[in-house]
Formats: C-alpha cells, sequence, structure tokens
C-alpha cells in the first residue's frame, strides 16, 4: 500500500474502536473487498469479519448483499463459488441475515436521520434491513450510504478528513 492510499484509509486500530462491542450491518461492497480480496480495503474487511467471528462485534448481513456478492462469480459461470459465499454468509458465525419482511419495508422512508431521497431502491432495503435490526452502526464505502446516512452511524474504510 502507498503513501497516498494509507492516507485515505482509516487504520485498523480505528476500525476495531469503531466496531468493537456493536451491532453492525455490514454492506456488500465490504464483502466484497473480503471475497474477491480487492485493495486496498481486503486487510481491513478481513480484519472486521475477524472481530465479528471472535464474538467482539456482531453482524447484520442483509439477504440483498448476499445475492449480489453472488452475482461477480454467477457471472463468471462459478455456480459452485457463488453457492459457497452465500452458505460462508449465512451461516457465519455472530451474524444475522436479514430478509426483506413488511417489518423491514415499514421502515423503509421512516427514519429521520436517514436522507432517503437520495437513495437508489437496493441501498433503501439495505439500510432499512439495518434499521429494522437495531444495528449500532453501518459499514459502507458506497458514497450514496456515506451521503444518507448520519456521520455518527456510519464507519466507511475511506478517511473522511
Amino acid at each position: 500500500m502507498n503513501r497516498g492510499e494509507n492516507e485515505r484509509m482509516i487504520d485498523v486500530k480505528t476500525l476495531k474502536k469503531s466496531a468493537r462491542g456493536k451491532k453492525v450491518l455490514i454492506d456488500s461492497n465490504i464483502i466484497i473487498y473480503l471475497t474477491e480480496e480487492i485493495e486496498p480495503y481486503h486487510r481491513l474487511s478481513r480484519e472486521l469479519f475477524s472481530m465479528i467471528e471472535e464474538g467482539a462485534s456482531n453482524a447484520v448481513i442483509s439477504i440483498l448483499s448476499v445475492s449480489e456478492v453472488m452475482q461477480g462469480p454467477l457471472r463468471s459461470g462459478k455456480t459452485d463459488i457463488a453457492t459457497a459465499v452465500r452458505n460462508y454468509l449465512l451461516n457465519f458465525p455472530s451474524s444475522h441475515c436479514q430478509d426483506i419482511t413488511s417489518g423491514v419495508l415499514d421502515c423503509v422512508g421512516q427514519d429521520e436521520r436517514v436522507n432517503w431521497k437520495t437513495l437508489r431502491t437496493m441501498d433503501a432495503l439495505i439500510i432499512a434491513s439495518g434499521l429494522y435490526a437495531r444495528v449500532d452502526l453501518f459499514v459502507s464505502n458506497d458514497r450514496h450510504f456515506i451521503n444518507s446516512i448520519p456521520p455518527e452511524m456510519m464507519l466507511s474504510f475511506e478517511n473522511r478528513q
């Protein structure tokens, strides 16, 4: 990792301090960094999943994010990998996969802290999944999330300073 990447990313210490003891919603892009080993974010994503696996944090993953993560392997004709990724996420320790239910739909547009007008449908449903599951923190690098969720509820791997 070069110096410019270091300056624009949070460090592992910040990640641990922000997520420890919290229930976090993990957005699709964070999972894709892990499963596809995308740099420069792979290391932070792996650290977050390690924290969750150890029970230092709990996670909520929207069923929509599971579907999005499966799309990469499916587009490449790798159905077996897509299935393995799905099973990995659905059975990950200290985590819960949130289905889209009427309760989740009831959350869409209701929380005044969220700028719902700027969100794409998928993002609104993923955020509503987190609100329904009563997460403390949303973890995402998606600009739509970052611009729609209050900073105290948002953790991006990119430094916001």
